[in-house]
This record gives C-alpha cells, sequence and structure tokens, in this order.
C-alpha cells in the first residue's frame, strides 16, 4: 500500500476512534492516574522485552559467525525502532538495522537472512497465540459462533505458515524462484546476491539447538510483551480481566502487522479496545493503556537511540544494499 495511502488511513482510523468510539477527556483523565511506582515496573519490563529481543536475534547473528555484545544489539535494535517512527514506511525498522549492524562488521546478506528468519518465526509463534487467544475468547464466550469462523482460519493460517517456513529453508524453494527468472539474468548480480541470501537464510536452520532457543525465547518474548500491557493498565489503576488481556494482546498485534496503517496505528487500538471491552474494560480506559504503551517503549528505545547516535551521528542512515555483494568478511566486534 502506498505511504500516502497508509498516512489516510492511519488518520482516518484514529478520527473515527475520537469521534465515535472514545471519550478523549476520558482518556486524558486515565493516564493522570499513572501510579510512578507501577510506571517504572511497566517499563522496566518493556526494557526486558527489548533485551530478550535484542538476545535472541544475536542467536542468529552467532549461526553465521558474528559475536556482538547485547549492549551493541540493543543499541541497533532500538536506533531501528526510532528512525522507523520518523522515515518513511518505505524504509522499514528492519532496513534501518541492516544498515546501522554493518557499523560491527555484519554483511547486509547476513543481517537480512537473520532478519527474515526472525519475521518467520515470529509470525508463526504470533499465530499460535493469536489461535490461542481464539479458543479462550471462544470458551468465555460460547454463544458467539464468529469465533468458531476465526479459529478455523487461524489454524488453517498457521499450519500453512509452518508449512511455508519449512519449506523456505529447502533448495527446491530457491530452485522455485530461480525457474521464474529469464535464462539471459541468471548470471545477474540480483541473482547472485539471492543465491548468497538463500544460503545465508538456509544455514540458520542448520544449527537446531540455537534455532529451537530462538523460537522458545520468541515465544516467552511474546508473554512478556502481554505482560507489560497488564502492568501498564495496573500503573493506570484500570480493572481488567488478564484472560481477557491475554487474547486481546496477541490479536491486536498479529492484526496489526497488515500494511495498511503506519506502525499500526488504529489498527492496533481498534481491535484491543474492542476485546477489551468484551471483558469490561472502558474504549477510553483501553485506549489509554495502548498510548501509555507506546510511549513508555519510546521511553526504553531512546536512550539507546542517543548511545549510538553519540558513536556515529544522527543522521538517518542510508546506504545501498549493493553492499551485500562485497567479499565475505565476518568480524568479531566487542
Amino acid at each position: 500500500m502506498k505511504t500516502w495511502l497508509r498516512i489516510t488511513v492511519t488518520l482516518l482510523l484514529c478520527a473515527l476512534l475520537l469521534i465515535y468510539v472514545v471519550d478523549v477527556d476520558a482518556v486524558l483523565k486515565t493516564l493522570s492516574n499513572s501510579d510512578p511506582m507501577w510506571t517504572g515496573i511497566a517499563l522496566l519490563a518493556f526494557l526486558i522485552d527489548r533485551v530478550l529481543m535484542s538476545y535472541k536475534w544475536g542467536l542468529l547473528l552467532k549461526i553465521r559467525g558474528y559475536s556482538i555484545s547485547l549492549a551493541q544489539k540493543l543499541m541497533v535494535y532500538c536506533s531501528a525502532m526510532m528512525w522507523g517512527l520518523a522515515l518513511p514506511s518505505t524504509v522499514g525498522a528492519d532496513g534501518i538495522r541492516v544498515v546501522l549492524v554493518r557499523r560491527f562488521g555484519v554483511r547486509v546478506d547476513d543481517t537480512l537472512a537473520t532478519i527474515l528468519v526472525e519475521r518467520g518465526i515470529g509470525f508463526i509463534v504470533a499465530l499460535m497465540t493469536a489461535v490461542a487467544s481464539l479458543i479462550l475468547l471462544r470458551a468465555l464466550l460460547p454463544h458467539n459462533t464468529a469465533y468458531d469462523y476465526a479459529l478455523a482460519l487461524g489454524v488453517a493460517g498457521l499450519l500453512t505458515g509452518i508449512t511455508i517456513l519449512v519449506f523456505s529453508f529447502t533448495d527446491h524453494a530457491l530452485n522455485s524462484v530461480l525457474r521464474l527468472i529469464p535464462t539471459r539474468f541468471r548470471d545477474s548480480k540480483g541473482v547472485r546476491l539471492l543465491e548468497r541470501l538463500h544460503e545465508a537464510y538456509s544455514s540458520l536452520a542448520s544449527d537446531r539447538p540455537r534455532i529451537a532457543a530462538f523460537s522458545a525465547l520468541t515465544l516467552v518474548e511474546h508473554l512478556v510483551v502481554i505482560a507489560c500491557y497488564g502492568l501498564v493498565a495496573r500503573a493506570l489503576e484500570v480493572p481488567f480481566n488478564p484472560i481477557f488481556m491475554f487474547a486481546a494482546v496477541p490479536l491486536a498485534i498479529l492484526v496489526s502487522r497488515l500494511p495498511i496503517s503506519l506502525d499500526g496505528i488504529g489498527v492496533y487500538e481498534g481491535i484491543f479496545i474492542a476485546i477489551m471491552a468484551l471483558g469490561g474494560v472502558k474504549p477510553a480506559d483501553a485506549l489509554a493503556v495502548s498510548l501509555a504503551a507506546r510511549a513508555l517503549q519510546i521511553v526504553v528505545w531512546f536512550p539507546w537511540w542517543l548511545m549510538l547516535a553519540a558513536r556515529t551521528g544522527v543522521r538517518p542512515p542510508v546506504e545501498p544494499v549493493a553492499a551485500a555483494t562485497e567479499p565475505s568478511n565476518i568480524r568479531t566486534s566487542t
């Protein structure tokens, strides 16, 4: 979807929420009730989430022979998220991460491979938690048959996703793509880059212990995010049912990944408000929790962005992806 259209959708969704769903004054009142101690605990939980996210990414980088400190990975991860807020949607946070981590000696194709695996496994885990959420909602609301269709779709999507992910690691996946490329382009730089990228990508699956650890930590990280939202609700003194919180966050995250708005703004809030309302949470309170969570995430990212900016400057990192064609030069950064 084009950037201008995503901006339009984002503004439209936000306007609809503020005009027809929530009372702005009520949202501000809830935000003003923030408890300093619980806010600090929630902030710490979001930091733990970023540490966990950065650590498990490092497991994939180690498979490719890189050893980067946790602080460096945090700086790259959080800086990419910060730049992702300011740059056009065509330059996503993952693209920024590819460029930033090059400063610590990681080749572009290796970074792309780790990000693809990270996103692939992350999507499967997101589907798993979403299916679990739908099962909970189906049990809590047995007379609402709409969840039966959503659950069937979720299970089908999960099985399809697992099949595609497993297939993507095989040579058959690469050969299927290469067959679509005209013969006269088979020796082009683009095809060679694709072959190197798939070699790096498929090699990650060969280290089964690390892939298993990465997958398990991805599930833990998803659970930590749910806990973060629960802590934010506690900080704002918003009473909530933990079961509905467990259902709302994964489903909202999954649906907000659809590329129809900027950073899922409006989409996430709409789903989160709708599901939390089933548990008796007022729309204004649910929106306040979502806004506060977004704000705390930025607070966590900001110091790490400053640390990296102090080392490399504050200009947006923009380098050609063609750097992936450089000779292999795996280095260790400390």
